[in-house]
């Protein structure tokens, strides 16, 4: 869960819906540069953070409240549960996911050695994939770099980190190596420099819920309380000029 303090409570918006906003912006991306399997690419950005619903995982912090997950290192529940899921469904898929997996957790390896396991696991899976796809270990780090962009540009808007005053962040490097850097303009709106995609200006959208409780006994009523809210639409619009 992305987890935000609110004047009422707690703001949250689940992994699910941010990687629905990923998907959405990588939706637009330019039809020029856009990587190999583009539906499958897509997918794989839609579907890089399930495996579990968000409060199948550790939910609270030891004192009750709503857990954001930069908070849980990760879950090998998790993990697993995802790559299986997207081996299910196509290897280009499983390959971005399993490159996610080793973008997010390689460098936490000789910490746990059942991570060390699904570590390796995931490297050979992704040997085969790349045999059996045809593809080299370049095309297909290109085509994740475009992944961990979407991911990481729909992060910035879950988070609310967008500056004020027109001041410009970077995003990430896009899959030519380019940094992209998004501002505000003072009418709201967003630019990405240099624009990336294809559309002069497009919407995208996320979903958040409002829980009006600091402290919950366990994730189960953390869960009924999500269920109760009532979800709140937040809209950006993207536009080059």
């Amino acid at each position: 869960m992305i987890v935000k303090t609110h004047q009422k409570g707690w703001e949250i918006i689940y992994q699910k819906a941010h990687g629905l906003l990923a998907m959405q912006l990588g939706l637009h991306w330019q039809t020029a540069q856009r990587p190999p399997r583009f539906a499958e690419t897509l997918a794989a950005i839609l579907e890089h953070d399930d495996g579990l619903n968000d409060t199948e995982v550790r939910a609270l912090t030891d004192l009750g409240a709503p857990l954001h997950f930069e908070l849980l290192e990760y879950t090998l529940e998790q993990c697993r549960s995802v790559t299986k899921l997207t081996r299910q469904k196509s290897r280009w898929m499983a390959l971005m996911v399993s490159l996610h997996m080793e973008f997010l957790y390689e460098e936490k390896r000789g910490q746990d050695p059942e991570l060390d396991v699904f570590l390796d696991e995931q490297k050979g899976w992704r040997r085969r994939y790349l045999r059996e796809l045809g593809v080299s270990r370049e095309e297909a780090q290109r085509a994740y770099e475009f992944v961990e962009w979407c991911d990481a540009f729909s992060l910035l808007l879950c988070l609310g980190k967008i500056q004020p005053e027109q001041r410009r962040m970077d995003i990430s490097n896009g899959p030519d190596g380019t940094v992209h850097q998004v501002w505000q303009r003072t009418d709201g709106s967003l630019c990405v420099e240099p624009w990336p995609f294809t559309d002069d200006r497009f919407e995208v959208s996320v979903e958040s819920r409002v829980v009006e409780q600091l402290q919950f006994g366990s994730a189960d009523e953390l869960h009924q309380a999500l269920e109760a809210a009532a979800p709140v639409e937040h809209r950006w619009l993207l536009r080059r000029r």
